[in-house]
């Protein structure tokens, strides 16, 4: 192993695939490094949608009472983000889904979550009134928020509300009366057998509102077309996604970056991609990895491929795909240091590094050089900390000093 594993541009890479994917393995973080930082990015935000769906849908019927179902739906997501060759893509994919938010205790049918994630795997980065009018419309999403239920005679709010107050635009940038008139808009959309969605008329308040400042808002896409066409919605955009992948949505930033996502017509790509170059220019501030974010880092960075008890430790770490625990989605930042999912998080490190095969990760954590440990760890910095080290050098060598360092401060924030 050479002293120095990487390039120069090692630590704006290694920088870039944690936060807008999930780490890379030290072989291939080395030759992202000789890539450059900036042809990562366009490598990373270029392509098709990822190959990788480790769902295997006759395992996934259309059934509320198929418990065995929701696991496999929740483990098939692990695995496929794990084994995914699209990371920012499957990054972005579940951002929008503590963004979009459905949850499995309600829909109760896996294969409609599933279909969802694949919604946010295949759309997540395209344009963002499709992907508003395709979330509007999602089998699950119809269940999770009720607007399956929704007619003309009883209109339903939910929907309409977390459309503006969540999903679009944000808190005081809309009145009761916008929340009223985009519910009577949206009515009339219902679920078939199988999760089939269908229109259907006679369920429609088929009346012309206000809404949002525009007159004549009928129908679902005249309802999107004055979402879209507020001033509020880039900028709550342009602020979700700066959050989410630098850590920090400066007033200036947000209003750039708003305006970059008006002037490529809402296309979500083009906005990551600002947002990412905003932070390579140092417009960043430190993330802490969420439990499933971090636990697929660990797994693709280790090689490691745990399967007993995986479900239960991220449950106890307070993260599970598809579980969010209300709509607002999870919350972030220092909740995720609390006691218990710490706790977790040091037993599920111990399973990873139990699991961890044969190869550089592992004989790294075997020496005594911490550098080439964070090296060989992804992490975008040149060592641990002192303390860091401390508690390194006084674990056993080997498996026991890897899930401390999967513990870190510097491995747990990106």
């Amino acid at each position: 192993m050479p002293a120095t594993p990487f390039t120069l541009d090692r630590h704006a890479v290694a920088w870039l695939h944690r936060r807008a994917g999930f780490g890379l393995p030290p072989a291939d973080l080395r030759e992202a490094a000789d890539r450059g930082s900036v042809s990562e990015l366009d490598r990373l935000l270029g392509g098709a949608p990822p190959s990788t769906d480790l769902w295997d849908d006759s395992l996934l019927p259309y059934d509320p009472r198929d418990r065995p179902s929701r696991q496999y739906a929740i483990n098939g997501w692990l695995a496929t983000v794990i084994a995914t060759d699209q990371p920012l893509v499957d990054r972005v994919a579940w951002m929008w889904h503590g963004h979009f938010v459905s949850a499995l205790d309600k829909v109760k049918i896996a294969r409609l979550m599933v279909i969802q994630a694949r919604l946010f795997r295949s759309a997540g980065l395209g344009n963002f009134r499709e992907l508003v009018r395709a979330v509007t419309l999602d089998p699950a999403m119809l269940l999770y928020l009720d607007l399956r239920d929704s007619t003309g005679r009883q209109p339903n709010e939910n929907y309409a509300r977390e459309l503006l107050e969540l999903f679009t635009m944000g808190e005081g940038n809309f009145s009761e009366e916008d929340v009223r008139a985009g519910a009577l808009a949206l009515t009339g959309w219902t679920l078939q057998r199988e999760g089939g969605v269908k229109f259907v008329p006679r369920r429609h308040a088929d009346v012309s509102v206000h809404y949002l400042g525009v007159d004549g808002v009928r129908d679902l896409d005249t309802a999107i077309d004055a979402v879209m066409a507020n001033a509020a919605l880039p900028l709550f955009i342009a602020f979700t996604i700066a959050q989410e992948l630098l850590g920090t949505a400066t007033e200036p930033l947000v209003e750039r970056l708003a305006a970059d996502f008006v002037d490529s017509d809402f296309d979500i790509r083009a906005l990551v991609r600002a947002t990412l170059q905003a932070g390579l220019a140092g417009e960043t501030a430190p993330v802490v990895l969420a439990p499933v974010p971090w636990f697929v880092m660990a797994c693709r960075v280790s090689g490691a491929r745990p399967t007993s008890k995986v479900v239960q430790l991220l449950r106890a770490a307070g993260q599970l795909p598809m579980l969010p625990p209300n709509v607002a989605g999870w919350p972030g930042g220092p909740a995720w240091f609390g006691a218990g999912s710490l706790v977790a998080r040091a037993n599920l490190g111990a399973l990873i590094a139990a699991a961890t095969p044969p190869g550089e990760v592992l004989a790294a954590a075997e020496g005594d050089d911490s550098a080439l440990l964070a090296a060989v760890l992804g992490l975008s910095i040149d060592d641990f900390s002192d303390d860091s080290i401390a508690a390194l050098a006084a674990a056993p060598a080997g498996a026991d000093r890897l899930a401390v360092a999967l513990i870190t401060p510097e491995f747990l924030i990106a």
